[in-house]
């Protein structure tokens, strides 16, 4: 075995970048993970399911049924006025 050498190794830049600039970028860039998709997707459906049911709520709410009632018949009187 040889003794260490005491020379210095210059090595030349080969890019403008920084590390920390180019690990930011790779970080920004890196493709999600399926875990991370699932978790997404299942928080969407959560959702949806939340806003189903607040829809329901809605459509059973009474002042929400006397509106609609009164929509349908103010409709219906605009069709039988073009007739």
């Amino acid at each position: 075995m040889s003794a260490p050498s005491s020379q210095k190794v210059v090595l030349k830049s080969t890019t403008k970048v920084s590390l920390n600039q180019r690990f930011t970028n790779m970080l920004k860039n890196k493709q999600p993970t399926v875990s991370n998709i699932r978790a997404t997707m299942q928080q969407q459906h959560m959702a949806s399911a939340r806003n189903r049911r607040l829809a329901q709520q809605m459509e059973n709410r009474p002042s929400v049924q006397a509106a609609l009632q009164h929509k349908q018949v103010r409709e219906g009187m605009a069709c039988t006025k073009m007739t």
